[in-house]
């Protein structure tokens, strides 16, 4: 059993986005925080992109690839939750 399957989409998420985050020196960040403003580069947002993939075993279709998708953590879970 992998760690997804051992948390809540949302801590899996929330682990995700702080370890990209750790290395800007902040660790810690609300559901609600925009990911851009808390620090996140268009290419880090990707790599979240990507591990959450890897994380849940799906694929984002393309047209659910948009910004306000992955604008925060919580706007990621409702659409992880969407798809699984």
């Amino acid at each position: 059993m992998d760690e997804a399957q051992l948390q809540t989409p949302r801590e899996v998420i929330t682990g995700i986005v702080e370890k990209v985050l750790k290395p800007k020196g902040s660790s810690s960040i609300a559901l609600d925080d925009n990911l851009r403003d808390a620090g996140l580069s268009s290419l880090e947002l990707v790599n979240v992109m990507l591990a959450v993939e890897d994380a849940f075993d799906l694929t984002f279709p393309a047209e659910k690839l948009t910004p306000d998708n992955f604008r925060c953590i919580s706007a990621i879970e409702s659409l992880v939750v969407g798809l699984v």
